[in-house]
């Protein structure tokens, strides 16, 4: 609230607010149109797809899951005699000849996907108890954020004070004749001292939202294995979404998928 204010009221002339009233920021003032977990879950999933390197696209599961062992680029689908009784779709590294050197990883099938996905989940069953047991740590952990909080309380504290004393030294000026140059020093270094409190807050904040998402991720993660009792038999869509972060397919064949609480196991 209070983007703009009036500084004359017999004409309603309006001035953006540059510190001179204060500002209020009002939380769930209305119904959002996306959950707000639902919002954040999107956000995460932008955040690793940018970790992963290259620009996504496409709508299938295996999308932004499967990663070139040479370049790093993702596979993506390409499909093979599209015109012809033979036509097949294939995945295959989406910058396999961008670069000087062609990339050596092959292109995988579906159908090979989620037979080397059966075999890792149905690995991981055989070690349930002590993977569970590690998982449980790893989210105690990164819902442990305590320290995050207390350097967060700390910048909110340190961006009120910078936002007072703005306040003040524009009210100064405005009050009384000064030096305009040394007002504008003073001032400048109020606004660098309160970007950089700003930068740093969101800095922490979003390594905050991330390490929650994580831990909601191996949540998820735990869930999906406890659930089993028995040895996966059939390509599951929601169990690959919930077990695989991504899988690196190599030039010597090998498919090494990484799953939610980071262990690395070939397929």
């Amino acid at each position: 609230m209070q983007k703009k204010f009036t500084i004359d009221f017999l004409d309603k002339k309006m001035k953006v607010n540059e510190g001179e009233v204060p500002q209020y920021y009002i939380a769930e003032s209305h119904q959002p149109i996306i959950p707000p977990d639902e919002f954040d879950r999107v956000q995460a999933e932008f955040a690793r797809r940018k970790g992963l390197g290259h620009r996504y696209s496409g709508n299938s599961i295996f999308a932004a899951r499967i990663v070139c062992g040479d370049c790093g680029s993702f596979y993506g689908s390409k499909v093979w005699h599209s015109n012809s009784k033979y036509r097949r779709t294939i995945w295959q590294c989406n910058g396999k000849f961008k670069g000087e050197e062609k990339c050596q990883t092959p292109h995988l099938m579906e159908e090979d996907i989620k037979a080397r996905f059966l075999v890792v989940f149905n690995k991981l069953l055989g070690g349930r108890n002590t993977l569970l047991e590690d998982c449980r740590i790893m989210q105690s952990h990164l819902t442990d954020c305590s320290v995050i909080d207390a350097e967060l309380e700390e910048l909110r504290q340190e961006i009120k004070v910078v936002t007072e004393l703005t306040q003040r030294c524009i009210q100064e000026n405005a009050g009384r004749a000064q030096s305009q140059e040394e007002y504008a020093e003073r001032y400048n270094g109020y606004v660098a001292r309160y970007d950089a409190a700003k930068a740093k807050l969101d800095a922490l904040q979003q390594k905050k939202d991330q390490r929650l998402v994580e831990a909601e991720n191996i949540g998820g993660f735990m869930f999906a294995l406890s659930e089993r009792d028995c040895e996966l038999t059939e390509f599951d869509e929601g169990l690959w979404l919930a077990v695989v972060d991504k899988a690196t397919a190599y030039r010597d064949g090998r498919l090494v998928f990484t799953i939610q609480n980071g262990t690395e196991i070939e397929g």
